[in-house]
This record gives structure tokens, sequence and C-alpha cells, in this order.
């Protein structure tokens, strides 16, 4: 397996509990099977926490690309930011639907993508706005955090296929 730089980091946000707003980070920890340290999925208080995940670990992280983003700003005629998506982990330069499967390096922490992120009620009444039309056939992915670690904005995202 060839590995390629394939994007950056450019935002990491967590939620303490459960609706609480998302806060950002310039670094934080990757804890492997469980999530990102004082986000309310590693807690499992997530509003998903209790729904059995089709691949364990799955609900640990999630993460969304700048193309997303772009693309439902245009659908919705919105301008919103990364944070207002409720991902953890937002990156530039890389297209996550297209890697479903496929293992990431940020730093020390490799993350597998899991499935896709399908937007939620939650995430419409919190925009207020029709996301499902909005991220349709987008939302970012999930990913389990196989090597845990400390990850910073700024790093790259290394495919290692």
């Amino acid at each position: 397996m060839t590995e390629c730089h394939a994007g950056v980091l450019r935002g990491i946000y967590i939620a303490a509990e459960r609706g609480a707003p998302m806060t950002a980070a310039d670094a934080i920890t990757a804890i492997a099977g469980e999530g990102l340290d004082g986000d309310r999925y590693a807690a499992g208080t997530g509003t998903f926490s209790k729904r059995a995940a089709l691949t364990p670990g799955a609900r640990a992280l999630s993460l969304i690309d700048a193309a997303d983003i772009a693309r439902c700003n245009e659908r919705l005629g919105l301008h919103l930011y990364a944070k207002a998506l409720r991902r953890n982990l937002f990156i530039e330069g890389l297209d996550l639907l297209a890697r479903r499967g496929q293992r990431l390096a940020i730093g020390p922490v490799v993350v597998r993508l899991s499935g896709r992120c399908a937007p939620c009620g939650l995430l419409s009444r919190t925009v207020g706005a029709d996301m499902r039309r909005g991220l349709y056939r987008g939302g970012g992915m999930r990913g389990v955090i196989e090597t845990g670690g400390r990850i910073c904005v700024g790093q790259a995202v290394i495919c290692l296929g």
C-alpha cells in the first residue's frame, strides 16, 4: 500500500454532552475504540450512543470534508461552518466518501472510515434548515479510532489505504 498526502485537519470540535454546543479545540487526545477525550460519544452520552453500531467503535468519531460543507451551503443558500454541522473533525483536501473503509493517519492516530454519517433531525433543528437536503449524499463519515494519540489542527491527513 502506498501512502499519499490527502488533506489537512482544519478543525476539531467536541460537545461534552448530548445536545450541548460544539466547542473548538486546537489539540485533543483520540482514545482508541472510544472517541475524543471530553466528547459526548467517548463518554457514551451522545444522541446515538445507545444504538448498536454495525461496526464496533463506529460512533467514536465523525469527520466531514470541506467539499461536503460547500455543497450543503450551495444547496441551502447558507454560510454554515464546520462547527455548526456537529462533526468532530473538519478535513480539507480529502473526499471522505470516496475513502469509505480506508484508514487515515493524523499524526500518531489511525482512523478507519467505517460508514456515512447521515444528517439527523437534531442537526436540522439546531441549524434551522433541512440538513437532509443540504447534506444529501454527504454529511461526512464515521470513524473507528484504531490507534489513539494526540492530534492537532494543521496536521496532515495521510491515506493509508
